[in-house]
């Protein structure tokens, strides 16, 4: 059965007590677990205190002992029943519970349905409401839910200035920083022989999963290459028969399919290095790059998103700003054609941009998450100052970006 929040009364100079709730118990094989790795110990000690409940048990992973060795309370709740982990989190005094599973893995959505803290944010982990009244936040920035789009969320929105999404490469993906004069550079250098490609080639990626690339955009893709016979596509082959697919697709459309250049994942330490050999990441308008529109970004390599109505259609245009490239989000799709093109039939501009990322990446605020745990932190304050005032949650923006 439901029961009222713990953690109702904050007395004068108490800490706002912040848990985090993870279904896959901060486990490796989750991107939320690898991208906040270092937020959780980047809050503000002074301000707040740190709680994880995770309900899975130890992976043995790097990311899981780092975010358990930057909480203040780390809680094992494997095997555990929603309703003792809801009594745990109302004894524990949680103020904000912070739900990072959402509609994935292993859900917890029954623990905030019980309601055991007195306010519930949804963050990171699902991109879009959760259509629950017992979700009382939903964490995101101006461009992946821009204000006039609130009625179509049940919660009330939190509003950060430059990305909801953190990540944590500025820490933990460095080699993608290698210089060609350090002496770790020539290790596994990647070549672009190695992977099909010539020197004289344009090379465009999307290396979002295939579900996501729809015929329309598929076919502006296709145009591309027509007009511009230097240029091959670059994705990920994440099943043999959904490339072999698209390469039909694509001689349908009178496109040479060996111009479509499909391969396995990459071994992660070289990653980074590979997918800096493209030129220009093309993103899926149906439901944008989230985790890889970061990999992109921070591997150095251009993005052109095209933001749609719902939230996980407008996640990169956020992280796109926060990378300091607004210019490369389209309007509409024929605005996406025409940039895209611009910048193939303009390889000295594309290099321009690609040189201002790759010198702006340390400083940029997506990268920057020390500055995002900031913000977002602010928000989470902010939520207990007007529970005190009002007792119901109201949408909340943080200044500044």
């Amino acid at each position: 059965g439901g029961f009222g929040g713990g953690g109702g009364e904050l007395a004068p100079g108490k800490k706002l007590r912040v848990g985090y709730l993870s279904g896959s118990g901060f486990w490796n094989s989750t991107t939320t677990a690898r991208s906040m790795r270092s937020q959780y110990a980047l809050h503000d000690r002074a301000r707040v205190e740190i709680w994880c409940y995770a309900c899975q048990g130890d992976d043995g992973s790097e990311p899981r002992a780092v975010i358990k060795n930057g909480c203040d309370k780390f809680v094992e709740a494997a095997g555990w029943g929603h309703q003792r982990v809801a009594e745990k989190i109302k004894a524990d005094g949680i103020n904000v519970l912070v739900d990072l599973t959402g509609y994935t893995l292993n859900t917890q959505t029954e623990v905030m349905a019980i309601g055991p803290a007195p306010i519930q944010v949804s963050f990171h982990g699902f991109p879009g409401t959760m259509g629950a009244d017992f979700i009382h936040y939903l964490v995101a920035d101006r461009r992946t839910a821009s204000p006039d789009h609130q009625e179509h969320f049940t919660e009330r929105l939190m509003l950060v200035p430059h990305t909801y999404l953190t990540n944590d490469h500025k820490f933990s993906r460095r080699e993608a920083l290698l210089a060609p004069g350090d002496p770790l550079y020539a290790q596994q250098a990647p070549s672009l022989a190695e992977f099909g490609f010539e020197e004289s080639d344009i090379i465009l990626c999307s290396f979002n999963q295939l579900y996501k690339i729809e015929p329309e955009v598929f076919g502006v893709w296709m145009d591309l290459l027509k007009a511009e016979p230097r240029a091959k596509l670059w994705l990920l082959r994440f099943s043999i028969q959904g490339a072999a697919n698209l390469q039909k697709q694509a001689e349908k459309a009178g496109v040479d399919p060996n111009r479509i250049v499909a391969h396995d994942q990459f071994p992660r330490a070289r990653e980074f290095r590979i997918k800096s050999l493209a030129h220009l990441f093309l993103d899926t308008p149906l439901f944008n790059a989230h985790t890889t529109a970061g990999d992109m970004l921070w591997s150095g390599v251009p993005i052109l998103t095209l933001p749609g109505d719902n939230f996980a259609q407008r996640v990169a245009s956020g992280m796109v700003k926060a990378a300091g490239l607004p210019w490369m989000v389209a309007r509409n799709l024929d605005d996406y054609r025409a940039l895209a093109l611009a910048l193939m039939k303009r390889p000295k501009k594309l290099a321009a941009i690609t040189a201002t990322l790759r010198e702006g990446r340390e400083a940029a605020p997506l990268f920057d998450t020390a500055l995002l745990t900031n913000d977002y932190q602010r928000a989470l304050l902010m939520s207990w100052d007007v529970n005190e005032v009002h007792g119901a949650p109201f949408h909340i923006v943080v200044a500044g970006g």
